[in-house]
């Protein structure tokens, strides 16, 4: 029922972004025009509309490639920092801090025992206290996020 309106609003979206509407295989798959600037072979850029999200693969093959490494290698890297006993948890775990200059800072936050609520019967609970693991991003990363110098 509702698929001819979604179809005349993301022609009207796309005109009113100034998208041309004679790619509709684009808008057929994807349900919205795509991003200003992308092409209709591969998507150059982020698209506006939607979160993407890089896998612990993409990010294996996107260090083999950068590095020129072996993909074996890569995931060997990957994993001896950023898995569960990798280096970064092991260093929170024994309650250092992780400083890498101009990407930020990883670190373990201590969160006290307090009361709460269970959602369910509305109850008065008592949280236990916890160490939780935080990042805190650089200067750097915030400024190449932001597209500055």
């Amino acid at each position: 029922m509702g698929r001819g309106r979604e179809v005349k609003k993301s022609r009207k979206l796309a005109v009113f972004r100034g998208i041309p509407y004679d790619k509709p295989g684009l808008m057929r798959v994807f349900g919205r025009p795509p991003a200003i600037g992308a092409d209709s072979q591969g998507f150059s850029g982020l698209s506006l509309y939607k979160e993407t999200a890089v896998n612990k693969a993409e990010l294996t093959a996107a260090l083999a490639m950068r590095t020129k490494m072996s993909k074996a290698d890569a995931a060997r890297a990957v994993e001896a920092l950023f898995d569960d006993k990798g280096i970064i948890a092991g260093e929170l775990k024994k309650g250092a801090k992780v400083q890498i200059t101009g990407f930020g800072n990883f670190e373990a936050r201590k969160r006290a025992a307090r009361m709460g609520r269970n959602p369910k019967t509305g109850g008065v609970i008592q949280i236990k206290a916890s160490i939780a693991p935080a990042f805190r991003a650089g200067k750097q990363l915030k400024m190449a996020v932001n597209n500055r110098k």
